[in-house]
């Protein structure tokens, strides 16, 4: 992955949000789909949000978590999704957000109609 020029400034608050909702997810993980992604967990505990997310994208290849919300057709709650949304994506590097995006199309996730269906009226 190409590093950018200068680090992208990150917002506390938004950065704390995205947090909680990558251990949301976690939380919905394990309490509908038995699954408990502890070492992500224990890394986004341990980082941050941002900063975990950023360490899985210079990872070779996908985390075991990934490969697991493939599995359970989840992807939708993976960190690369998260970093995806509108409200986040000022945390990340344009680089970060297409490969983050890259990944979840590999994997046949289509990446716009989710964020489509969250941008919907619940």
């Amino acid at each position: 992955m190409p590093e950018s020029v200068a680090p992208v400034p990150v917002d506390p608050r938004l950065a704390a949000r995205f947090t909680e909702d990558l251990l949301d997810g976690c939380r919905v993980l394990a309490k509908d789909y038995g699954y408990r992604p502890a070492q992500f967990e224990r890394m986004v505990r341990e980082h941050g949000g941002v900063e975990a997310a950023r360490l899985l994208l210079r990872g070779e290849g996908t985390a075991g978590g990934f490969t697991v919300l493939w599995e359970k057709n989840q992807l939708g709650r993976s960190s690369e999704a998260t970093m995806l949304r509108e409200e986040y994506i000022d945390l990340f590097t344009p680089d970060e957000l297409l490969l983050a995006r890259r990944r979840l199309e590999e994997h046949g996730f289509d990446v716009d109609a989710h964020l489509r269906g969250l941008a919907e009226p619940r």
